[in-house]
């Protein structure tokens, strides 16, 4: 019994070793782990209370034990092993150098593990894959497949985003669903926050009577939030669209095209809410107006694994002869981000 309190001792102890630690000007102290320092704040994780986003003047002392990427006011960067606190609003800074610890001083640190979209260094790449399978056989036959993916390749000044969608539904052996995307976008940002961009679609709907509708696009954008845990950005610009179709008469004509991107990370994290709409309206005929809209929650699962529910809307103001004017779609999906 006496060992186990033991070993149960030492583990308490190393977890308290092993975390980083800040001290306020007031005296209290925290311990958590460094996410990164922009601007004039610090975000904290902590796992009583999730990210903290403490003012950067508050901190008195500051220790890590684990590498971090400090960048100095002189824009020298320094990838230390570690940091200790030291006294006089300093910290020493263990690089790969053990024998030559440098001391720094706190209010000459410009940032801690900044974002690419600070530091303007290197290419964040990001993306996700899901997929979604319903099988049902007896009494009746129905297959039901759905599929998105997407790559988002980001540096300081450029974004590029791939992707693609992929719907197929049959029942007793009669296709019922035929429809099938794809889009490239490059947004050449001017400030952090106000960008241009450039992008193309492709679309495809059998049941629809779209054989292929292209468009390509130019316009304005406005990035509200960027992070991992929310983003905002608005667009409005101009688009040139080719609609061909299996039995209705071919369509060109100019568009004023629309768009939001909305996603926000909620309850610690556990859910992620998104919408993605996107308008495009004929300027030479109003009546020629269509608007997609994908709206759901996704839910993190493990080791970047997560499961998705969300509801489609396709609504065309004047659809072929023959067709809905709007298409609706509840999706079940299973996939990967990173």
């Amino acid at each position: 019994m006496k060992n186990i309190l033991i070993i149960l001792g030492l583990s308490f102890f190393s977890v308290q070793l092993y975390a980083d630690t800040i001290t306020l000007n007031n005296g209290d102290k925290l311990t958590g782990t460094v996410v990164r320092k922009e601007d004039s704040n610090l975000i904290f994780n902590t796992t009583f209370a999730g990210e903290l986003t403490i003012k950067w003047s508050e901190i008195a002392s500051l220790s890590t034990d684990k590498p971090v990427n400090v960048v100095l006011s002189n824009d020298t960067s320094i990838e230390a092993a570690n940091l200790t606190a030291s006294d006089n609003g300093s910290a020493r800074v263990q690089t790969s150098d053990v024998n030559n610890p440098m001391d720094i001083s706190l209010a000459s640190v410009k940032y801690i593990n900044p974002s690419i979209e600070v530091s303007g260094k290197g290419v964040k790449v990001s993306g996700r894959v899901n997929v979604g399978v319903s099988i049902a056989s007896g009494n009746t036959e129905t297959e039901s497949y759905n599929a998105d993916a997407a790559v988002i390749m980001r540096t300081k000044t450029n974004r590029t985003t791939v992707g693609a969608t992929l719907y197929k539904a049959s029942e007793n052996s009669i296709d019922t669903e035929d429809k099938s995307s794809a889009h490239l976008k490059y947004d050449h940002f001017l400030t952090d926050k106000r960008y241009i961009y450039g992008n193309t679609t492709f679309a495809r709907d059998k049941f629809k009577d779209q054989k292929l509708k292209s468009a390509v696009g130019l316009g304005y954008g406005h990035q509200f939030w960027e992070s991992d845990t929310r983003n905002l950005a608005l667009e409005a610009g101009l688009s040139f669209v080719n609609d061909d179709f299996f039995t209705a008469a071919d369509e060109n004509y100019t568009a004023a095209r629309w768009a939001v991107n909305y996603d926000q990370k909620m309850f610690q994290d556990r859910i992620q809410f998104f919408h993605l709409h996107e308008g495009l309206v004929d300027l030479s005929d109003s009546d020629n107006l269509t608007i997609l809209t994908q709206t759901g929650f996704r839910f993190p699962l493990f080791s970047g694994m997560n499961a998705t529910i969300q509801a489609n809307v396709d609504w065309d103001k004047s659809p072929p002869v023959g067709t809905g004017s709007t298409d609706r779609k509840i999706l079940f999906s299973v996939g990967y981000a990173w």
